[in-house]
């Protein structure tokens, strides 16, 4: 047992000395091999092995049919919200073109929702390796196996990381150096999805001074005209169904997915979608507030607004913790604890989501929203004790530049 132990540490070392021996061009090389190598696994086993049960335990994949919808229907020029109905910002469904012009099969969106893992990976080591070359390259590499994304992009062919990726950019562009881009790129990100827009005070915050902050919003206003702009002028009044799906404005959209307000739902609470609401608008001030007193960092400050925004928002889904996996892997990659409590995580709230999206067999046939509610309050918990762990703790963020790269 001790010897057996001891060859896996040795193992580990050697291993740790050559990925680290290797020249950064030789390290996105090696994002990119491991990116094809995971993701290029899945689909394969979900085209010729698990695709077929997947569907016939788990019914088919509802939103495949609407992202190829609205990708096909921009394909043949129409106007969305006028041509078509639809709750999601316009830019999204830019992004569903290109697999729908390759033909538009499974594996198509498979291979496209793939690339977004890789891009925040790839992003994420060549803007950190200034600070600290090994460990943004463990970052990089643990964002890209973020078992969320990989199963959300394979077997679930889920949007999630594309939309992970567009919520990262901006805060890895601050990073980068470039604050006024930020908010250009932020700007354009919430009209990908309008998740986004939450950090976007965090943005703000960050900036300079006063000055800066009002050019931030000035920039916000102007680019959110010249994206929504054209679709109001040529929609009219069809694009109100937008604001009224993010907002909780229209009853039947109040709650939904593993959220725990939605599971309270389920089990016969009533609570008013103005709950909703009011508890999310109060956990994101309350964030921002925390930001703004104790000087976080962009990277803890976007950090703690998402993982409050998780705890209480009443429509969540799985694919949304990609999300703070990534932020949080640049402590997992020096703290085995953090490491190993993400996959407790991850355990916990997959299950969750199993029981409350009534995909695991054996509890099909009860009511199970206890049961889920219970595994994703755990999950939740422990999301909130590793951000009470990465906002004490030192990062790679916290040392400084090397100016060698």
């Amino acid at each position: 047992m001790g010897n057996s132990s001891a060859d896996s540490v040795s193992k580990l070392k050697r291993l740790d000395e050559k990925l680290t021996a290797l020249d950064y061009q030789q390290k996105v090389l090696f994002l990119i091999l491991l990116a094809l190598a995971v993701y290029g696994t899945f689909i394969v086993a979900d085209f010729f092995f698990v695709g077929g049960w997947i569907n016939s335990t788990f019914g088919p994949n509802p939103d495949l049919d609407i992202y190829r919808e609205r990708a096909q229907a921009i394909l043949d020029g129409k106007i969305l919200y006028k041509d078509i109905d639809l709750e999601s910002p316009p830019l999204i469904n830019y992004l569903f073109v290109p697999p729908q012009a390759f033909g538009g099969s499974d594996w198509m969106y498979q291979i496209w929702f793939s690339v977004f893992p890789l891009l925040t990976g790839l992003f994420m080591y060549l803007t950190m390796r200034k600070w600290d070359e090994k460990h943004a390259f463990y970052a990089a590499i643990l964002s890209v196996l973020c078992p969320y994304a990989v199963v959300d992009a394979t077997f679930g062919i889920q949007d999630e990381p594309i939309v992970a990726f567009f919520y990262l950019i901006p805060v890895i562009v601050f990073l980068a150096g470039y604050a006024r881009t930020s908010a250009v790129v932020g700007t354009v990100a919430a009209w990908v999805k309008m998740l986004q827009g939450l950090i976007f005070p965090n943005l703000l915050i960050k900036m300079k001074n006063n000055k800066e902050r009002l050019l931030g919003i000035v920039i916000g206003i102007l680019v959110s005209l010249l994206i929504i702009g054209p679709f109001m002028i040529a929609s009219g009044e069809g694009i109100i169904d937008l604001f009224h799906y993010y907002f909780l404005t229209e009853g039947d959209n109040a709650s939904g997915g593993m959220s725990l307000i939605n599971l309270l739902i389920r089990g016969g609470v009533d609570i008013p979608s103005s709950a909703g609401i009011i508890i999310t608008v109060a956990v994101l001030l309350l964030s921002y507030f925390i930001a703004y007193r104790y000087k976080l960092d962009i990277w803890r400050s976007a950090m703690l607004t998402t993982v409050l925004f998780l705890c209480v928002y009443p429509m969540i889904r799985l694919g949304y913790f990609i999300i703070p996996f990534t932020f949080f892997s640049l402590w997992a990659v020096k703290d085995k604890n953090v490491f190993f409590k993400l996959i407790i995580m991850y355990v916990l709230l997959f299950i969750g989501q199993g029981i409350e999206a009534e995909g695991i067999p054996f509890l099909a046939s009860i009511d199970g929203w206890l049961i889920s509610f219970a595994f994703v309050l755990a999950g939740l918990l422990v999301m909130l004790d590793i951000t009470r762990t990465c906002l004490k703790a030192k990062c790679l963020l916290d040392i400084p530049i090397d100016t060698s790269n």
